[in-house]
């Protein structure tokens, strides 16, 4: 029945003698995927995400196609719209800018098109994606360690470079971190803990990061957390622009930036998400068994989703044994269906 809209409208176009009765039996049986990645420049895991996507889904015999959401809400909703006039059977996306989410779904449940969503929940789609607070507490407690063995847990500050956009996924990234450094280091002062709005993207964090220094201008022992590598890169990059970064540590959150051959030495370690893996959970726990015919329920909350995506928290020392993005797809798409990048890359998995 997933293709059956489709079939309609071929039908309505073509008498059985032109297309034949074997043509639509084949209209109806293929299967169609939509991606929308989230088509912010900043970050080479979006499209790695549609590569894998669209890897699978020729592994699987489907039809794919493919949207960029070019991070702007209102092009995230008009792809939700061309996914329906296209006859999708579903949908996968990341949606960075979650504000057309809701209606989003409304379009997508009017047209009885599941939707599964990546990291940011909406209640209309199956969440697939980390446990953002317990990721956020394990960063924040691995920084926590290093300030108590570099400083004795007596930083200047502690800057926390929010993504306010994200909305509850920053409170608990973010918050987790801070919440993660109080557990290892009870008493620094609540003073101490400053905030400044990095919108995740280092080049955008970098002006308020330079105008939250400048308002601190006697803090050098200065550890740095976030919602991600880039908005914890956006404080580090003013310090250094500023001649203030001797001293500055940061840890972030999804690993974009903690492997390569140019890693920050102040980014001493982040929580891999292995981002560009996200559609092995999403096809394997809610695409696969829609394809099938065995919709699953709807799991919609991140504390409770469809699929949840491990988090490992890593130091910068252990990252290296990591490899960078572009090898990191090769090997998944060669490794058994199913298998996760955190199985096969997580140096410290339990």
């Amino acid at each position: 029945m997933h293709t059956m809209k489709r079939a309609i409208a071929v039908m309505a176009l073509a008498t059985p003698a032109v297309l034949g009765f074997v043509g639509i039996a084949e209209a109806q049986d293929k299967f169609k995927l939509g991606m929308a990645v989230g088509g912010n420049t900043c970050c080479e895991w979006m499209k790695a995400q549609g590569d894998v996507a669209r890897a699978i889904a020729e592994q699987n015999g489907w039809d794919y196609v493919e949207l960029s959401n070019n991070n702007d809400p209102a092009t995230a909703l008009k792809n939700a719209q061309i996914f329906v006039q296209e006859g999708v059977d579903a949908v996968i996306q990341f949606n960075g800018q979650p504000s057309s989410n809701p209606a989003i779904s409304a379009v997508m449940k009017q047209a009885n098109i599941p939707i599964v969503t990546y990291d940011i929940a909406d209640p209309g789609m199956y969440f697939v994606g980390i446990d953002n607070l317990g990721a956020g507490i394990a960063g924040g407690e691995a920084l926590g360690k290093i300030i108590k063995e570099k400083w004795n847990c007596e930083p200047d500050l502690v800057i926390s470079s929010e993504g306010a956009g994200a909305g509850i996924v920053n409170e608990w990234r973010t918050g987790g971190m801070r919440t993660g450094v109080k557990n290892i280091c009870p008493d620094i002062p609540a003073e101490k803990y400053v905030s400044f709005e990095g919108s995740g993207d280092a080049a955008v964090a970098l002006q308020p990061a330079r105008d939250l220094l400048a308002a601190n201008p006697n803090a050098v022992k200065m550890a740095v957390v976030g919602i991600n590598d880039g908005g914890v890169l956006g404080l580090i990059n003013a310090a250094e622009q500023l001649g203030r970064a001797d001293e500055v540590i940061g840890w972030g959150q999804d690993g974009a930036f903690i492997t390569g051959d140019n890693v920050n030495p102040h980014l001493v370690g982040s929580v891999f998400y292995f981002l560009e893996g996200y559609a092995v959970y999403a096809v394997r726990d809610v695409i696969k068994p829609v394809a099938d015919g065995n919709t699953p329920p709807l799991k919609a909350d991140a504390g409770d989703p469809a699929s949840k995506v491990q988090p490992c928290p890593v130091t910068a020392e252990q990252a290296k044994s990591v490899p960078d993005m572009p090898e990191r797809v090769a090997q998944l798409l060669a490794a058994p269906a199913g298998t996760t990048a955190y199985d096969l890359f997580c140096p410290n998995k339990g």
